[in-house]
């Protein structure tokens, strides 16, 4: 069982052949974030989906879209929202579809409708689950998720089953649960932890609000010491937590191009491609419909280039998705006086 590192500034890196195409404009994407579904049964206040909307993709479209990957050569497929990927009538069929296709595949939930058959088919299929709990009690659950004690209750014990699950089966998934940080949720944090380790998640993830700069790095230092062990261990993003010390929106960030763009997609629930997660059914953002051009055409289009070129980075989310690879990527561009004297 491995465990991530959160080091995408690195992992860019192992891409040479990613990195040549993209300075030829074709065969770039790496990772897609794919909305089977924008329908969701939790009613998260500061939700960051698109369950405004209905759309759900369809087993055609399903089929298309796995389609188009693998003529990408993508490497990583994250089931995401959108809405709740659960909540689709495909997503076991999605599943299936994308490991014949040798993608990876990774789940986000909140994981509240798994069931036993459910289960085992993530548990024997996917590389890892991540369940987002954000609380460590019914009064946080309710805050960040909407939803009422039963439904924290019933959530937990679907981290037990899946744990027991994963262990019956010796599956290798990567299983753990995901907290929000924010001055909000920072005091459930040692309790959120208990929970997650008591019921034998490998892990416990902790990511900050879109937006958010609270600095909880000796806190998780302490929650480190007092909890890990061989089989448990609680991660986080540390780029972003070391980055946001004095960080604000308007800070410098380094690099004006959002080269990301080009090796990290979102594909939505109503079967169209946009450069960022953050920004899916923007018109600033949109890339493509796959009713229209297939992925190919979209990667080789005038459009991504315009989009490219007219993203303001300075308006993006502080520390995005693709915040940290840009950093890396930005260093390809620069003028290097003696570059020849290494």
């Amino acid at each position: 069982m491995k465990i991530n590192n959160f080091n995408s500034s690195e992992k860019i890196l192992q891409y040479t052949n990613k990195l040549d195409y993209f300075f030829n404009a074709h065969k770039t994407l790496i990772v897609t974030e794919l909305d089977l579904t924008n329908k969701c049964n939790h009613r998260c206040p500061g939700c960051c989906g698109n369950n405004e909307n209905n759309a759900e993709l369809s087993k055609k479209q399903v089929e298309s879209v796995v389609e188009n990957l693998k003529s990408m050569d993508n490497k990583g497929v994250i089931l995401s929202g959108g809405g709740e990927p659960t909540c689709s009538p495909h997503f076991e069929y999605a599943i299936k579809l994308l490991k014949n296709a040798g993608q990876n595949i990774g789940l986000n939930s909140h994981g509240m409708n798994l069931k036993e058959n459910l289960n085992e088919i993530i548990a024997e299929n996917l590389e890892y689950f991540r369940i987002s709990l954000d609380a460590g009690s019914p009064e946080m659950y309710l805050k960040i998720h909407g939803m009422k004690e039963s439904h924290f209750s019933k959530t937990l014990q679907n981290i037990e089953n899946f744990a027991k699950t994963k262990q019956r089966l010796g599956s290798k998934i990567s299983f753990g649960v995901g907290f929000l940080t924010s001055s909000i949720t920072q005091n459930d944090m040692e309790s959120f932890v208990k929970l997650v380790k008591d019921r034998g998640a490998d892990f416990a993830q902790f990511r900050p609000f879109t937006g958010d700069t609270l600095d909880i790095i000796p806190k998780l230092d302490e929650l480190k010491a007092k909890y890990e062990d061989e089989h448990f261990k609680i991660v986080a993003s540390y780029q972003k937590y070391k980055e946001m010390v004095g960080l604000t929106q308007n800070s410098e960030r380094g690099y004006d191009k959002c080269h990301g763009m080009f090796f990290s997609t979102v594909i939505s629930a109503d079967f169209k491609v946009w450069a960022c997660l953050h920004y899916r059914q923007s018109d600033k953002h949109f890339l493509g419909d796959l009713r229209e051009q297939s992925l190919e055409e979209i990667w080789r289009g005038a459009r991504i280039k315009e989009v490219y070129n007219n993203i303001d980075c300075s308006k993006c989310p502080i520390l995005c998705r693709n915040d940290s690879f840009n950093r890396t990527l930005d260093k390809l561009s620069l003028d290097i006086t003696n570059k020849e004297f290494l």
